[in-house]
């Protein structure tokens, strides 16, 4: 079944500011910002061309949240001056580089912290030659202890320009996918994009048993009863989450089946852009298979925002 509703017209998208610096030298000293300074989007490499497929989407996400984009070349030893320098001139430009060495998920997640980025943004993995699960070993790590928001974006998308036209929100209606609504008004409300809202429902999905879910009626497969009072209900909730801009355009979808083949086959087929998704912090197998299929597959790239530990205010509003 699918049903939507258009909440208003879609507001043109804002002029996106360019990055303020470029600096070519690298530097392996970042000193630690100061709350005046602008906000840092992260995208760590580690020198392979697939690893700069996060650089067109880093660039579009700092365009919005006004920031600088840091570009960091990770290894476990020092790179060479050619290494360092093995981006294009339009990659490099408006960027800050640098290089750090270590451990590359614990230096990631280090500098991160140090300089209060309010993104990482990076690639899911970087060697195609081999078989992957939904990330790599470093995406993995950096997920779990990333003090921020992490983007993930398949490497096979290249360096192609990247713009935020429609985003999809999936919801379950659990307190955990409510706490994503926040974060994608205001993605919603910086862009302009159009935002889809996707329930999934049907003998496929799991009912969800988080204390405070509220999720569609058994009978909502016949929408001239249930369809229309539950589509209110459900605006109605995520406007007590936060502001709509009045010039949001909201779409408010329900599908049935699997809902990681769900999301994604939806994502497909309404062009997405970024899939928003919410995350309690657990990759078990039996606890996350949704999330893992989103990843894995989705053919654009991922937010995550993790649920079961405090965000900073200025990584969702910037």
């Amino acid at each position: 079944m699918m049903t939507t509703l258009d909440a208003a017209q879609q507001e043109e998208p804002t002029m996106h500011q360019e990055s303020r610096r470029d600096t070519s030298p690298a530097r392996s000293d970042t000193p630690q910002r100061g709350s005046a300074d602008p906000p840092i989007v992260l995208v760590p490499l580690d020198g392979s061309v697939h690893a700069t497929a996060a650089l067109p989407v880093a660039r579009a996400l700092a365009a919005l949240k006004h920031a600088i984009v840091h570009v960091v070349n990770v290894a476990e030893e020092p790179l060479s001056t050619h290494d360092l320098r093995n981006l294009t001139a339009e990659q490099r430009r408006g960027t800050v580089v640098d290089q750090i060495t270590g451990t590359p998920a614990a230096s990631i997640v280090r500098m991160a912290n140090e300089q209060r980025s309010v993104l990482i943004v990076m690639c899911t993995h970087t060697d195609m030659t081999k078989p992957r699960d939904a990330v790599g070993h470093v995406a993995e790590a950096v997920l779990r202890t990333a003090p921020c928001p992490v983007v993930f974006v398949g490497p096979e998308r290249g360096a192609q320009p990247w713009t935020l036209h429609h985003i999809l929100l999936p919801h379950d209606g659990t307190p955990t996918a409510a706490a994503a609504v926040g974060p994608a008004m205001d993605l919603v409300h910086q862009s302009g994009a159009a935002l889809d809202v996707l329930h999934i429902v049907g003998p496929e999905a799991v009912r969800p048993s988080e204390p405070g879910t509220f999720t569609m009626s058994p009978y909502a497969d016949q929408p001239q009863h249930e369809w229309p009072l539950w589509k209110r209900e459900f605006l109605d909730r995520m406007r007590a989450l936060c502001p709509i801009p009045p010039s949001a355009h909201i779409r408010l979808f329900v599908r049935s089946g699997t809902p990681g083949k769900v999301i994604t086959r939806f994502a497909t087929d309404h062009a997405s852009d970024l899939i928003i998704l919410a995350w309690g912090g657990s990759l078990d197998a039996t606890r996350a298979r949704t999330f893992k299929d989103v990843i894995h597959h989705s053919p654009c790239p991922t937010i995550v925002l993790r649920t079961d530990v405090p965000v900073r205010q200025e990584t969702i509003s910037k």
